[in-house]
């Protein structure tokens, strides 16, 4: 039952990585101002916004983001 548990663990603390990752990339790209050519009204080009941040990778790798995303 304990390795049951511990690996459940481990899989739920690799999926939270995961997505602090996605998140932080998000956020930075965001805050730098990446895909500005996106920005306006529209909700078209809102969602070619979220789409362009979301496929945006803000860092050379997810261990400098996750590192990022912790100490700010």
């Amino acid at each position: 039952m304990r390795t049951v548990l511990l690996v459940l663990s481990l899989a739920l603390n690799v999926w939270m990585g995961v997505k602090l990752v996605r998140l932080e990339d998000y956020h930075y790209a965001s805050q730098l101002g990446m895909c500005a050519e996106y920005l306006g009204p529209d909700l078209a080009m809102q969602i070619k916004r979220d789409t362009c941040l979301e496929k945006t990778q803000t860092r050379t790798s997810a261990f400098w983001t996750v590192f990022y995303a912790l100490i700010d």
